[in-house]
């Protein structure tokens, strides 16, 4: 997904297109897995309010994905499915296709429970870490 079709499916939902929501959105779009910090580094026109708001909008509309993979939340872009190798001595993130879990498998309304999306985080160290 790109920041095109995210503003537009944020415009689709009845929410305004502003010129902060896209300076944001394109600092996702940058790279994978930003910490706040990188986020607002790439946009530091935007008030620190308005990026954690804009976050959390996206995120709720499911747009972009809260990432809690140590060292704090991450940010992406909800564009395909993926999981994530997560080394825990350098933090260094990486992303991998394979999916261990079949949805179809995942009948929860026993629970009172839909679910709508999964992840996946494997925790070890990478190569040069080893």
């Amino acid at each position: 997904m790109d920041v095109g079709a995210v503003m537009g499916k944020l415009r689709g939902g009845g929410f305004k297109a502003t010129p902060q929501r896209w300076e944001v959105v394109r600092a996702i779009a940058a790279e994978q897995h930003q910490s706040m910090e990188e986020i607002r580094a790439r946009c530091p026109g935007v008030g620190m309010v308005t990026v954690y708001r804009t976050l959390e909008l996206l995120s709720g509309l499911g747009l972009i994905r809260r990432l809690d993979l140590g060292g704090g939340p991450r940010w992406e872009l909800a564009e395909d499915h993926h999981h994530h190798l997560v080394c825990e001595s350098c933090g260094d993130v990486t992303e991998f296709d394979l999916c261990p879990l079949d949805p179809g498998l995942l009948d929860l309304s026993d629970h009172g429970f839909e679910a709508r999306s999964h992840s996946v985080e494997v925790y070890g160290r990478c190569s040069v870490c080893q």
